[in-house]
C-alpha cells in the first residue's frame, strides 16, 4: 500500500504541475495546449471526399459499414479511422480478420469509438499479469515450484476477468444490429459505460446511462460468479493433492461470491470512472501523447489497487505458519550444533599481519592473542619488578 500511495502522490503532483503549465501555455499553444472541439461531419460530400482520398469506393466497404454509410450514420472522421485500420496491412486489420464475424464487428466498432482501444487492452493485460505474478512469487517464495499450477490458475483467471471487463465497458460504435426480441434491442441501445458519447441513432440520456450502469453490474457479476466457481473448483481439487500450502485456499462458494461481488460492484465502478477519465483527457488535451501518458499512469495505478482489493474480497492471504518455517527452524536448532558450525566456518584473526606471515610460511613465535607478546617476556617483566621492589 505504501507503493500505491507513493504512485498516487506522484500522479497528483504531475497533474498539478500540468495544470499550472496549462495556464501559461494554454492560450499560445504548446505541449499542454487545449484541444479545439470540432463536431463530426456526417454530410455525404465530406465522407465521399475521404473515400476518394483513399482511392476507395462504397463497394469496398463491408456490408454492415456500407449500410451505415448509406443511412448517413458514418461521419468523415469515422471513415478515416476505418480506412486507417482496413485499407492497409496493420496489426489491427490482421486481428479483425482473424476473429469471427460477430467479434470482428464489435472489435472494429470499439476501434472506431476509441483508436487507442487495442493499446489500452494490451496495457491492462500486461499490468494485470505483472501484478499477479509478482504477488505469487512474493508470497509463495520457494514453494512456487510445488504450487506452480495453483499460481497459473490464479493468473489466468485474473487475466481473463480483466480482459472481459475492459472489453465490456469500452465505448463502441454499432450500426444495423437487430435482434428478435425487444429486450435485446433495448439493451443494445444502452451505452457501454456511463460516460460514452452519443452518436446518431444512439442518444444516451441520464436514464439510459443509469440503466447501463446496473445492467453492466449484473453482467459482470454473473461472469464473476462463473469464473470464481471454475477457479475455486480447480484450486480446491489441486490443493487436496498437496501436503501444505503457502497461501490459504477459500472454499468454492467464497471464490464464486467474491469474484461476483468484486467484478459487479468494485471493478465495474473503477473502470467506469477510468473510461470517463480517458474521454476527459482526450477531449481536453490537443497533444495525444499527454492524454495517453495520463491514461497509462491511471490504469497502472488502477490495476495495482484492484489486485490488492481482489485478494481482500476473496480472503486470500499468505499462510503465516508456512512463512515462519525458517524462524521455527532457528528456534528448534540445538546450541551445540550452532557452536560447532560457527567454530568451523568462522575464524577471526586478532593480528592480521602475523596471520599473513604464517600463511606465507614464516615461522611465528607463540604470542599472546590479545597483546601479541610471548609468555617469556611476561615472566621476565615480573622478575624485574620483584627485584626492584624487594630492596626497598
Amino acid at each position: 500500500m505504501e507503493v500505491v500511495m507513493e504512485v498516487m502522490m506522484t500522479v497528483m503532483m504531475m497533474i498539478t504541475l500540468m495544470t499550472s503549465m496549462m495556464g501559461d501555455e494554454g492560450g499560445e499553444g504548446g505541449l499542454f495546449r487545449r484541444r479545439i472541439f470540432l463536431e463530426e461531419l456526417f454530410d455525404r460530400k465530406f465522407v465521399d471526399a475521404v473515400l476518394n482520398e483513399w482511392h476507395k469506393t462504397v463497394m469496398d466497404l463491408p456490408a454492415g459499414f456500407r449500410q451505415a454509410y448509406e443511412m448517413g450514420l458514418v461521419s468523415s472522421a469515422q471513415m478515416v479511422k476505418f480506412l486507417a485500420i482496413n485499407a492497409r496491412p496493420t496489426t489491427t486489420r490482421f486481428i479483425s480478420r482473424a476473429l469471427p464475424q460477430a467479434i470482428s464487428r464489435a472489435f472494429i466498432g470499439r476501434m472506431l469509438a476509441d483508436p487507442a482501444f487495442l493499446y489500452r487492452l494490451l496495457l491492462e493485460q500486461a499490468a494485470t499479469i505483472g501484478c499477479s505474478v509478482w504477488w505469487e512469487l512474493k508470497n509463495r517464495k520457494d514453494r512456487i515450484k510445488q504450487e506452480w499450477d495453483l499460481a497459473l490458475i490464479n493468473v489466468l483467471t485474473v487475466t481473463a476477468c480483466n480482459a472481459f471487463v475492459v472489453w465490456t465497458l469500452a465505448p463502441c460504435r454499432s450500426y444495423g444490429n437487430t435482434f428478435q426480441f425487444d429486450l435485446q434491442n433495448t439493451l443494445q441501445k444502452l451505452p457501454n459505460n456511463i460516460f460514452e458519447m452519443s452518436y446518431p441513432l444512439r442518444e444516451f440520456d441520464l436514464q439510459k446511462r443509469i440503466h447501463s450502469f446496473f445492467y453492466k453490474a449484473a453482467e459482470l457479476c454473473l461472469v464473476g460468479l462463473t469464473a470464481g466457481a471454475i477457479q475455486g473448483s480447480l484450486t480446491n481439487i489441486l490443493a487436496r493433492k498437496k501436503d501444505k500450502l503457502s497461501v490459504t485456499v477459500p472454499p468454492v462458494s467464497t471464490y464464486a461470491l467474491g469474484y461476483g461481488a468484486f467484478l459487479g460492484l468494485y471493478a465495474n465502478l473503477r473502470y467506469q470512472l477510468s473510461f470517463g477519465f480517458d474521454r476527459a483527457v482526450v477531449n481536453h488535451f490537443d497533444v495525444i501523447g499527454v492524454a495517453l501518458f495520463l491514461s497509462t499512469a491511471l490504469r497502472i495505478l488502477n490495476t495495482q489497487v484492484g489486485e490488492t482489493s481482489r485478494l481482500a474480497w476473496l480472503g486470500v492471504e499468505a499462510d503465516p505458519l508456512v512463512q515462519s518455517d525458517d524462524l521455527l527452524k532457528a528456534y528448534n536448532r540445538s546450541p551445540s550444533a550452532d557452536a560447532d558450525s560457527s567454530s568451523s566456518k568462522w575464524f577471526i584473526s586478532k593480528k592480521t599481519l602475523v596471520s599473513g606471515l604464517g600463511l606465507l610460511g614464516i615461522k611465528q613465535g607463540t604470542t599472546d592473542s590479545i597483546n601479541g607478546e610471548s609468555p617469556a617476556s611476561k615472566v621476565r617483566r615480573k622478575r624485574v619488578v620483584r627485584k626492584k621492589v624487594s630492596p626497598s
